[in-house]
């Protein structure tokens, strides 16, 4: 499996690699140098403005990291701990975030577009101001959830839990049935 090799240009983090996509250890020393973390993961890492495109992170630990105005395009985050995260303003394009936790994680302004967030953990996240396209949602947690100014009528809620009671009903588009 051949190394990604960060490059970081300006605000941008770009990231290359051959046809397998993954940090090697090495990679992942420079890249933390780099970014001035401070633990052996993206931990607190400030990835703002960084370009996250085509990667997979999966099982990534970027809890608390902040990645506001990132675009990330193509991007497996499934699994990921993205708990307490700055997400505010990122571009989300074809993301998987499968059973992702994002407790308390800030997405205002973020865009979502073909963002699969199934049975993802957004207890307590704030969702305002979202823009939401074609978003799975299914068996997604979202009790305490703050969504304001955000149309969750291109969404699928199947399953969802926290926006009633009981869990979403299968075939819940837009609005929790």
């Amino acid at each position: 499996m051949k190394a990604v090799k960060p490059l970081l240009l300006g605000i941008s983090l770009i990231l290359a690699a051959a046809p397998a996509w993954a940090f090697d250890k090495k990679d992942l020393d420079e890249f933390k140098k780099s970014k001035k973390c401070t633990s052996s993961t993206f931990s607190s890492c400030d990835l703002s403005g960084a370009n996250l495109s085509g990667l997979v992170l999966t099982e990534a630990n970027l809890e608390g990291a902040n990645l506001e105005g990132a675009k990330m395009e193509s991007l497996d985050l499934s699994g990921a701990n993205l708990n307490e995260a700055n997400l505010k303003g990122v571009k989300m394009i074809r993301v998987n975030l499968k059973g992702a936790q994002m407790r308390e994680a800030n997405l205002e302004g973020a865009s979502l577009v073909a963002v699969t967030l199934d049975e993802a953990n957004l207890k307590d996240a704030k969702l305002r101001g979202v823009l939401i396209k074609g978003v799975s949602l299914k068996g997604a947690q979202l009790k305490d959830a703050v969504i304001e100014n955000t149309d969750l009528k291109l969404a699928n809620l199947s399953g969802a839990m926290g926006l009633k009671e009981e869990p979403c009903q299968p075939g819940s588009i837009g609005v929790c049935k």
